[in-house]
């Protein structure tokens, strides 16, 4: 999510046109991480972040027609998964990471899929599969929570990035630092997503008012914005990598090691800051909810406050200089 640059701003470091130097870099790379035995402080331990597109390590070259489908399917349902339970689930494939880190993130995973049952069983119950109606709220208490979701998410990533991480780095070190920064911010998107939630199963609003416009057009557009969002911040991820989408270089303070213009970021800068949030609107249209299209109106305000304020000057500091770019170049070759 850390989206620095890639609408035009910056040029690759990275000469891609060069096999030769970009396959040493990857037998290299793969050479390094068959030997770390703690990921969180072979990352503290590198240059500069990579990879940068999810594709970056990927022979396809290699691959057969069906092992390509294969990849690009797997791939479809990593990009959906992370984005729907705010939880790094590439790593259920990553055995090297399992090996040495498995009891950590089965802890965030769990915690992820207990953050979402409520509203599993909520689904459910729609359906009829499940008691409906088990959970209800009033209007007032919903509300509050949707606020604090929404405030919550926003001020507590900004303290951490203004704060809070450079504090730890210094007194834990990098490592620890972004450990924790991974429940940190799950736990933020979580509060936030329950806080979205809970207007779905308030006491509907303004019924009377909106039967003028039609439900199979709250519906299907509503599914539109939804899809459009979850699909741009899909775009973000392929584009930008899963670390990038966890703002790895602020949390650890160490540059990606270049950029790219590639998909989505063709045509827009900030895709999971804007498209991305359709997410929010597709939902308040097709509930026909009038609390949740607030809230989406507040979330996106949020986000690009954020974005201006936090995440735009830790990248004009981190990648403005020549002497950093020179850095971050030389960095594309060596890593650690």
């Amino acid at each position: 999510m850390s989206e620095q640059g890639i609408g035009g701003q910056y040029v690759p470091l990275l000469d891609t046109s060069d096999d030769e130097d970009e396959e040493l870099f990857v037998n290299m790379n793969k050479e390094l991480e068959s030997k770390y035995t703690d990921y969180y402080q072979f990352i503290a331990n590198s240059k500069s972040i990579r990879p940068i597109c999810i594709t970056e390590d990927v022979d396809f070259r290699n691959m057969s027609f069906v092992k390509k489908i294969c990849w690009w399917v797997g791939t479809f349902f990593k990009l959906l998964s992370i984005i729907m339970l705010s939880v790094r689930t590439d790593r259920l494939s990553d055995v090297q990471y399992l090996r040495h880190h498995w009891l950590f993130y089965g802890g965030m995973l769990g915690f992820s899929l207990a953050a979402w049952s409520p509203q599993v069983i909520d689904t459910l119950g729609s359906n009829g599969i499940l008691q409906e109606g088990i959970f209800r709220m009033d209007h007032a208490p919903a509300f509050a929570i949707c606020a604090f979701g929404l405030f919550y998410y926003i001020l507590s990533i900004s303290f951490f990035f203004k704060y809070m991480g450079p504090w730890m780095r210094e007194k834990f070190g990098t490592a620890k630092t972004l450990k924790f920064w991974e429940y940190f911010v799950s736990l933020a998107w979580q509060i936030q997503t329950i806080g979205f939630w809970v207007l779905t199963i308030t006491p509907a609003l303004f019924e009377k008012e909106l039967e003028v416009i039609p439900g199979w057009l709250t519906t299907t557009s509503g599914i539109l914005l939804v899809v459009l969002g979850i699909g741009s911040k899909m775009g973000a991820i392929y584009g930008t990598g899963y670390n990038t989408y966890y703002w790895y270089d602020m949390v650890t303070d160490i540059p990606n090691a270049y950029f790219v213009e590639v998909g989505i970021y063709k045509f827009i800068g900030s895709p999971t800051y804007t498209l991305g949030r359709g997410t929010s609107f597709g939902a308040a249209l097709h509930f026909r909810s009038v609390p949740m299209l607030v809230a989406g109106v507040v979330d996106l305000v949020l986000i690009n406050l954020f974005n201006k304020f936090v995440e735009q000057p830790s990248v004009d500091k981190m990648y403005s200089t020549p002497k950093q770019k020179e850095e971050s170049y030389k960095s594309t070759h060596s890593n650690i």
